[in-house]
C-alpha cells in the first residue's frame, strides 16, 4: 500500500505541484487550501507525512502546527514545514513551547531533488 502525503498551503500552485512530485513517485495525496482544513483532513486520511507551509490565511502555519502536535490523533504524524520567510526560525522559537520541533524546515521555492530525498529519509524510505 503506498505511504500517504497530505500538503496543507494556501497556494493552488504549490499544492498542484507537490501533488504531482509525489505521485510520480508512488504516494497517495491529499490536499488542504489552509490550516483547519487541514487539520481535519490530518485526522481523517492519517498521512504518513504532512507537508505545512507557514503563512497561510485562515489559520497560520505555527498555529495549524500546535493543533497537530496536541491532538492525540495526528501528534506522532512527521511534519515537513514549508516556507518563504528568511527568519522562520523567528515563528519556531518560544511559540512552540514543550512541542518537539518539525522534522524539516525547507525554504521555497523548494529544490527537488533535495526535498524529496528529505521527504523519504522522514518516511523511512
Amino acid at each position: 500500500m503506498a505511504k500517504k502525503i497530505l500538503i496543507i498551503d494556501d497556494e493552488n500552485d504549490m499544492r498542484v505541484y507537490l501533488s504531482a512530485l509525489f505521485k510520480k513517485e508512488g504516494y497517495e495525496t491529499a490536499v488542504a487550501e489552509n490550516g483547519a482544513e487541514g487539520v481535519k483532513q490530518a485526522r481523517k486520511f492519517q498521512p504518513d507525512l504532512i507537508t505545512l507551509d507557514l503563512l497561510m490565511p485562515k489559520r497560520s502555519g505555527v498555529n495549524t502546527y500546535h493543533d497537530l502536535r496536541t491532538s492525540a490523533e495526528t501528534t506522532k504524524i512527521p511534519i515537513i514545514i514549508l516556507t518563504g520567510l528568511a527568519q522562520q526560525e523567528d515563528f519556531f522559537g518560544e511559540e512552540l513551547g514543550d512541542l518537539p520541533r518539525p522534522e524539516a524546515i525547507v525554504d521555497k521555492p523548494i529544490e527537488r531533488t533535495s526535498f524529496l530525498k528529505k521527504a523519504k529519509e522522514i518516511m523511512g524510505d
